[in-house]
């Protein structure tokens, strides 16, 4: 909805001065901000600081003045509320033909604002108090409706936040037909809240107004804020950026935000909450996320704190030393030979492209550890490709004796095919010099390549290559029908 008009704006002044006037200790009223129903004025009573909402009076006339009526009563019931992290309410009266909303001034800036400047280290308890507010409104049976970092104030050392902006207040379960009507729905005002911070059951009207759907919006909402905070930008900012807010609801139905950085280990708990709170269904949302997930104050993020404790040296078990260095020097051997292959599979790839199409087959559970490569030459011939992993015992049992062979497979081909025939080529050591016996390995698979497409070229029907082993070239010779004669 658009700002008020200025006309307006300044109707709004003189009713406001009156009012004041009317009620006592008025000393000074500044205009802060206008939104499309209300304008905000900083008010000085005998010497103390206040904010001042007068309303729109045409919000108050019509089919929708009972909502909106009823939305002042509703924060009625936060007058002097206990709540550190939600603006205090001082009064609410209707009076100059308006109503007013008198409530504590906070002079902190807006958290949109300020994002950039968050510390990591305050996001935990930031979020912790904006779960405290939100969480008390939803003691009271009141959903905001409209939680988003412009509605959300910061002290100057982030270590504390207020939720304000109660506009758009309702109870979880009204009964209201104007107010689920005509201020949800109607042409007058279409919708209530901030489309991109609103989750897309509640913007795209997809369930009923219950309990359940404002408890799954402020779930969304509190892990919008949290994506904020995280991102250092607002959500969706790109969408938000065009200018178009067609985009923006496509957005919010379709979009899963990410929360890629260049630290790749940086708030991966929060990170993984806020993506959770952000899933589009509201049933998958309220099933795998509760208020019990924010209690994060003390909390460590469990990869840091593993990593951590890992750190710290040897791990105490039951079982024997023996059989735990047994399992670590397993786990080491696994990865080297995942971290060789795909070396080997990236520098097969650079040289062969999309000329000899490659795809690697590791090893399957209880098979020898051999990491086949096929480099497909059409679609009848392929090239497999085998390295072979032989891992030595005692003092050199992080030492592996590599190999390497190779044969000619046709597609459709049921005949059966001979023994893969290796060749070693060298020794790799697990952490030691693994780029070059990379190298070497490479070299040794390139030539069994280029032999392969040799004999390719050079026959007349390469189907009968089928199960030939490269490794040895008078094998193939002594297959040829006119050595057989």
């Amino acid at each position: 909805m658009p700002d008020l008009p200025s006309e307006i704006i300044e109707d709004l002044t003189t009713l406001a001065r009156l009012f004041l006037t009317a009620t006592g200790g008025y000393q000074q009223l500044d205009f802060l901000a206008a939104g499309g129903s209300a304008a905000v004025y900083r008010v000085v009573r005998n010497g103390k600081s206040s904010a001042l909402k007068a309303f729109n009076p045409h919000f108050f006339s019509g089919i929708g003045g009972d909502a909106e009526r009823h939305r002042l009563d509703v924060q009625k019931r936060l007058i002097g509320h206990g709540c550190a992290s939600l603006v205090q309410t001082y009064q609410v009266m209707e009076a100059e033909g308006t109503a007013f909303v008198e409530m504590e001034y906070i002079e902190w800036p807006q958290l949109t604002k300020a994002l950039a400047e968050v510390p990591d280290s305050a996001i935990v308890p930031l979020v912790s108090q904006l779960v405290e507010a939100v969480r008390f409104l939803d003691s009271l049976n009141i959903v905001h409706r409209d939680i988003k970092p412009e509605n959300i104030h910061v002290s100057p050392d982030f270590k504390h936040l207020k939720l304000l902006d109660l506009g758009v207040v309702r109870e979880f379960d009204s009964q209201d037909s104007s107010d689920a009507c005509v201020t949800d729905h109607s042409n007058q005002r279409p919708f209530l809240a901030t489309a991109q911070y609103s989750s897309p059951e509640y913007l795209f009207r997809l369930d009923e107004p219950t309990s359940k759907l404002w408890r799954g919006l402020n779930i969304y909402q509190v892990g919008a804020v949290l994506h904020d905070l995280i991102k250092k930008e607002p959500l969706f900012k790109h969408e938000m950026s065009l200018g178009n807010r067609w985009l923006v609801a496509r957005a919010v139905l379709t979009k899963q935000p990410s929360f890629a950085d260049s630290v790749p280990n940086r708030l991966l708990a929060l990170k993984a909450l806020a993506s959770r709170c952000l899933i589009k269904d509201l049933d998958t949302r309220l099933a795998v996320v509760g208020w019990e997930d924010f209690v994060l104050e003390g909390a460590s993020d469990p990869i840091s704190a593993l990593r951590g404790r890992l750190a710290k040296g040897t791990i105490t078990n039951r079982r024997g030393a023996g059989e735990s260095s047994v399992a670590r020097l397993e786990f080491e051997r696994t990865e080297f030979m995942k971290r060789f292959s795909d070396r080997i599979r990236a520098e097969l790839i650079h040289v062969c492209g999309a000329q000899l199409p490659l795809t690697m087959k590791p090893p399957s559970p209880g098979a020898p550890m051999d990491v086949r490569y096929e480099l497909a030459v059409d679609k009848q011939l392929s090239i497999s490709c085998h390295v072979g992993f032989d891992w030595e015992a005692g003092l050199y049992e992080r030492n592996v004796d590599l190999r390497v062979g190779a044969q000619l497979l046709c597609a459709g081909r049921d005949d059966a095919v001979p023994d893969i025939e290796y060749k070693p080529v060298g020794v790799a050591v697990i952490q030691e010099a693994e780029d070059e016996a990379v190298t070497i390995v490479t070299n040794e698979l390139a030539s069994l390549v280029g032999r392969a497409l040799d004999l390719i070229e050079g026959e007349e029907n390469p189907t009968d290559l089928h199960g030939l082993n490269l490794q040895n070239k008078q094998e193939y010779k002594s297959q040829q029908p006119g050595d057989n004669q």
